[in-house]
């Protein structure tokens, strides 16, 4: 399974924040992540920053289905621009990185 890479996606501060992934194999098939054990999902301001936000994950390992989602709190903890966040599964004791990418935190003007 390849590391799919993602950009492009905006979280206002203070706001309730969810997104889903749909992860392939080569052949198009929907991943199987049968074998699941741990996972983590972060969002942190710099990829070497030890401070983060873990997401709150729905995974659906038949059909290769992860939902990331962030509470108002925690949205309104991260700091505006670019943040990095990452999703690591444990897969029949093996730790593979499955998602990777930046998201843009922008100041909400209602909240």
């Amino acid at each position: 399974m390849a590391v799919a890479e993602v950009t492009n996606i905006v979280i206002e501060k203070g706001t309730n924040f969810e997104v889903t992934f749909n992860l392939f194999d080569s052949d198009a098939s929907a991943s199987s992540l049968a074998g699941l054990t741990t996972t983590y999902a972060r969002i942190r301001k710099y990829p070497s920053s030890t401070s983060y936000q873990e997401f709150s994950k729905t995974i659906t390992a038949g059909t290769g289905t992860i939902t990331l989602s962030l509470t108002a709190d925690q949205t309104n903890n991260l700091s505006p621009g670019r943040n990095y966040f990452d999703v690591v599964l444990t897969l029949g004791g093996k730790k593979t990185k499955v998602i990777k990418g930046s998201m843009l935190v922008s100041e909400s003007m209602s909240v």
